[in-house]
């Protein structure tokens, strides 16, 4: 029967094959490291789906889950690593691995000499490396039953995004890349401190220890988990390092803030407040707590919208504020409003898709006519419809327009603060609200603002990229419709 096949057999591969993938890319140039990427990576993509087909094949309320002990030093459980399968990590994995072909078959092309804003010979062999173990590094992560393993993977991500963030090696590049290591290795160092209040009172790392350890313990080391958190997803007042990373490839901007680094930060805290609810909840003032810094986030992000002239500073402004989105469901999930945490659940995926679109199609336009300005881009709609129409979609996804993405989720959270009540609640929803139509009424004006109009000189040459650029942005606007269908088996039901 389909359960007694081994599940770990395709979480190990789904593990492995970037893995190997890295390693044989490096060895690789030009077109041998595009083919070696695309189908290490496409064969991760074929053991998730297999891997997601046992697991609804069981029933997704089952977790599946083994382990081994590993670290013979350590007593008990603190001792074991292994492997988990639940709605959280098939959540993550989907968004990981997915995005992490798309962005891969993308690199392809834009890595080349015909790339008007950085025009590559060379250097795949290098790229592919860090591009798959920074996917092996988030297929760990979210596979992770703990949080000493989920803190392994979680500092290789670290110097994944570091690598990437400054290939170019330019002075820019090469100063947002240690910006970025420092700022969320600071995190790093928070998490650590976690983990050793965690193993000195609850003997081990399991993501049910807050709820073992006395109150006091429990509230540091949320407390310490949530401040690295924040740290990895450019949350307030940690936030300057992800504008700043947008020296790094388009391709790489899009998973590091799609898929990737960023996301690793809420993750973390869906897995606490999951694994921890009953102690978490029994605290309300945390969850609202978390609520209220998520909103002030997003509220310091939109008015950075307003002083952009760089299309990926812009998207990266508003990765910081959609991320406060999810910490807004995480902290009310953590309040006891269940619906928050699974609707900051959804957006991790409706997001993902949608923002993965808007940094491709930008790459596109860059590729194409070699500047990302608002200001010195008019009527490209003109020379490059397809982008035009794809970057509407991303648009109208990331900012909750019906059917789109991105419009479940946010109604969902909206709910969620409803549900909560109370004068918090009405300022909440307030704050949502305000934030959510102001970037609407922006993103709109900077997309009339460079694809309609009298066609500046900057676009006058500009063409549509290559088939394989357009084709990645087909099957995005494809997922920004379907993401919810895809995540909604998936959502968990409330811990009892």
């Amino acid at each position: 029967m389909m359960e007694t096949v081994g599940w770990q057999w395709y979480a190990g591969m789904l593990l492995l094959l970037p893995a190997v993938g890295a390693l044989l890319a490096a060895t690789q140039r030009r077109r041998a490291a595009d083919l070696v990427a695309i189908v290490f990576t496409l064969g991760a993509v074929v053991a998730l789906l297999a891997l997601i087909g046992v697991f609804s094949y069981v029933g997704v309320v089952s977790p599946l889950q083994t382990s081994v002990a590993l670290m013979p030093w350590l007593s008990g459980a603190a001792a074991q690593f292994g492997l988990l399968i639940d709605g959280l990590s098939v959540i993550m994995l989907v968004v990981a691995v997915a995005i992490g072909l798309l962005v891969v078959l993308f690199s392809a092309e834009y890595l080349s000499p015909r790339n008007r804003e950085h025009a590559t010979e060379d250097g795949k062999g290098s790229y592919y490396f860090w591009l798959l173990l920074f996917v092996t590094a988030m297929v760990g992560l979210a596979m992770s039953p703990n949080l000493l393993q989920m803190f392994i993977f979680w500092e290789l991500t670290t110097i994944c995004s570091w690598a990437l963030i400054s290939f170019y090696n330019t002075r820019e590049a090469n100063a947002a890349g240690y910006k970025a290591l420092v700022m969320t290795a600071s995190g790093g160092v928070l998490f650590v401190g976690a983990l050793v209040l965690l193993y000195a009172f609850a003997g081990d790392f399991g993501f049910d220890a807050l709820a073992r350890v006395p109150t006091g313990v429990m509230i540091a080391a949320f407390l310490m988990l949530l401040v690295a958190a924040w740290a990895k997803a450019a949350q307030l007042p940690f936030f300057t390092w992800l504008p700043d990373a947008m020296a790094a490839p388009t391709p790489i901007s899009a998973y590091l803030h799609a898929a990737a680094m960023v996301k690793a930060g809420v993750f973390l805290m869906a897995r606490v407040i999951y694994g921890s609810y009953g102690a978490i909840s029994a605290l309300p003032e945390l969850g609202i707590g978390v609520a209220i810094a998520a909103v002030i986030t997003m509220l310091v992000g939109l008015y950075f919208y307003f002083l952009q002239d760089d299309l990926k500073r812009l998207l990266a402004f508003s990765t910081i504020t959609h991320l406060g989105y999810v910490f807004f469901g995480l902290g009310l999930g953590a309040a006891g409003i269940w619906l928050g945490f699974q609707a900051s659940l959804l957006h991790i995926i409706t997001h993902g898709f949608a923002k993965t679109l808007l940094f491709l199609v930008v790459g596109g336009i860059a590729y194409a006519t070699g500047a990302r300005s608002i200001s010195r881009l008019r009527g490209l709609g003109a020379r490059m419809p397809w982008s035009a129409f794809a970057f509407g979609v991303g648009l109208m996804a990331v900012c909750g327009i019906p059917p789109l993405s991105c419009f479940w989720s946010k109604v969902l959270l909206v709910a969620a603060a409803v549900k909560l009540g109370g004068g918090v609640g009405v300022l909440l929803v307030a704050a949502f609200v305000i934030e959510a139509t102001l970037a609407f009424f922006w993103f709109l004006r900077v997309g009339q603002r460079v694809f309609f109009g009298e066609t500046s000189d900057q676009a006058s040459k500009a063409t549509e990229p290559p088939a394989l650029l357009t084709g990645v942005l087909v099957a995005l606007v494809i997922l920004c419709l379907l993401a919810p269908l895809i995540a909604l088996p998936f959502l968990p039901p409330q811990p009892i």
